[in-house]
């Protein structure tokens, strides 16, 4: 009997085209200044701030983020209404092609909620964004009490 050689291969060349298109999806991603606040003594809220640069000719959305340090983290953002500075929740954060989004305080921004620990100054918290184009991407950012 005739051995197949050809399912095997087309397979393994399946799984290296999908390897490729995953690395070249977060390779157009790229996450600079990032950090996290300190949490309060008491309080199981703080926030993270980043710059996302999207490096790629489409826009890319940023549709939810997850992590160890908590099971709830949003992104948020404040907005004057009626002369009053409100915060809500928004649904995902869409960066343009060849455009940076700043989440900062006082405008987008992650909103992380149910913290299973307290969060202290000059630590590394791992968080992991993922994005519309099935790109997953680990970061470690610093908690900081002052920015």
């Amino acid at each position: 009997m005739k051995k197949n050689y050809f399912t095997p291969f087309f397979a393994l060349l399946v799984c290296l085209f999908s390897l490729v298109n995953t690395a070249k999806a977060s390779n157009a991603i790229s996450i600079k200044e990032g950090y996290i606040k300190a949490s309060i003594p008491g309080s199981n809220i703080t926030a993270a701030y980043m710059t996302l640069v999207n490096q790629s000719d489409k826009a890319i959305t940023l549709q939810k983020i997850t992590s160890d340090i908590s099971d709830r983290i949003e992104i948020h953002e404040h907005s004057m209404v009626d002369d009053m500075m409100r915060m809500r929740q928004v649904e995902q954060i869409t960066i343009g092609a060849n455009s940076i989004v700043v989440l900062e305080p006082s405008g987008l921004h992650l909103m992380i909620f149910s913290l299973k620990q307290q969060l202290r100054e000059d630590e590394l918290k791992a968080l992991t964004l993922h994005f519309s184009n099935s790109a997953k991407i680990n970061i470690q950012l610093p908690v900081s009490r002052y920015k």
